[in-house]
């Protein structure tokens, strides 16, 4: 299928320059497009996807900066790159500052709030916990060499993990520190995503403008018997990350 061929989803909450960027790119990843080859240009995309063209040329701009794409003046845009040239740096669910050193790039955190409180009806549901029982809230911001990548507000159950109150969370892997306790320690993780807008929070913490997409994360970790050790929310930079899931098939016998 070649990228004229493609569709973008305008039902969705994901910018439509963000959209035309990841066809593309996954046009070149797949060797459709090759190094040399050169695109359709800026009114046929535009035509064909039903959008503006400073959107397609948003989308162009995009990956000329992450050097997948040339431009050249009065003959068109033109393949240069095939091999991630600014590989993002979110693959999988492994610890972050792992993640990042993977890459070669300096991990950081900046602890914005731990503070102990009661729970409302609604988390401590999500807890499993009473409401107005105690509970441990934090939230961080995590950087790539300064870049902002992601914020993280967990919540956790006072009465397993007090412990980590006295801890440095600027330097301290959190589901590490829990997986070093029998009481903590995390047996699986259940996890939601979903594409949407940036928030005006978004905006201001992770340094975007409103139009670049966010990767929401809802994530429950629970011990083996099933007691809730954490509820967290993540929001992740749609332009800087992406996620590889790999799954294994079970088979079953009759």
């Amino acid at each position: 299928m070649s990228l004229l061929e493609m569709k973008i989803d305008k039902t969705v909450p994901v910018p439509l320059h963000y959209q035309l960027k990841s066809l593309i790119l996954s046009e070149i990843e797949s060797g459709n497009l090759k190094i040399g080859d050169c695109l359709p240009t800026e009114m046929q995309m535009a035509e064909h996807f039903q959008i503006s063209r400073s959107t397609v040329r948003q989308a162009i701009s995009a990956l000329s900066n992450e050097g997948w794409l040339a431009r050249v003046a009065s003959k068109g845009t033109f393949v240069t790159n095939n091999t991630h040239p600014s590989e993002n740096l979110i693959r999988s669910f492994e610890p972050f500052y792992q993640q990042v050193n993977r890459h070669n790039k300096t991990p950081s955190t900046e602890l914005i709030s731990l503070q102990v409180i009661p729970a409302s009806e609604m988390l401590a549901k999500k807890l499993g916990i009473e409401p107005g029982e105690k509970m441990i809230s934090m939230f961080r911001r995590r950087l790539s060499d300064n870049v902002p990548m992601v914020t993280i507000q967990n919540y956790l159950p006072y009465s397993l993990c007090s412990f980590i109150l006295s801890e440095d969370f600027t330097v301290r892997s959190l589901y590490e520190l829990l997986m070093t306790r029998s009481e903590s320690c995390i047996h699986e993780t259940k996890s939601i995503v979903s594409a949407t807008n940036a928030s005006a929070e978004d905006i201001h913490l992770l340094q975007i403008d409103a139009t670049t997409p966010i990767l929401s994360f809802h994530n429950i970790s629970k011990r083996s018997d099933g007691t809730i050790l954490d509820y967290a929310f993540a929001r992740y930079r749609g332009d800087l990350n992406k996620f590889e899931l790999i799954d294994t098939p079970h088979l079953h016998s009759n």
